[in-house]
């Protein structure tokens, strides 16, 4: 998963929101519940309810498939996801657009990303961020 929508809040009802939108996560957790992974050897568990979404599959080189994937979620789901507000979560809680793309610093000087303007639009209509995090290119093997 190169995109991930990312919804959490300490009062998210999240059962709430997916039995009225009928949207389907591809993950969803419980404040307490314990995380799948350990920090230095210690279980964690989250600190908040939440649930995450797949925007898009596309590969971690390929942003412009991204942007038009999660473009394409955020228009068919709209309506479902402007509710959000409405299920405890606080205006302080930003539900969180997150891009996973691949580095490309070792071949270029400078690196260059561009959000168009209906993802801006729509992120912002519905009160959420965007986040872009840059990933070590994958290196195969021969």
């Amino acid at each position: 998963m190169s995109c991930i929508l990312i919804i959490e809040g300490k009062k998210f009802d999240v059962d709430g929101f997916l039995e009225i939108t009928k949207m389907q996560p591809y993950e969803k957790h419980f404040k307490g519940e314990k995380r799948p992974f350990k920090k230095e050897g210690k279980q964690l568990v989250y600190e908040k309810n939440g649930c995450r979404f797949e925007l898009s599959n596309a590969d971690f080189n390929d942003f412009e498939a991204q942007r038009r994937d999660t473009i394409k979620f955020l228009n068919k789901n709209f309506k479902k996801l402007k509710s959000i507000y409405s299920f405890g979560l606080k205006i302080t809680e930003v539900p969180t657009i997150s891009f996973g793309i691949e580095n490309q610093m070792a071949d270029f000087w400078c690196q260059t990303e561009f959000l168009q303007p209906e993802l801006l639009k729509l992120s912002g209509d519905l009160h959420f961020g965007i986040e872009i995090s840059l990933y070590h290119p994958a290196v195969e093997n021969d």
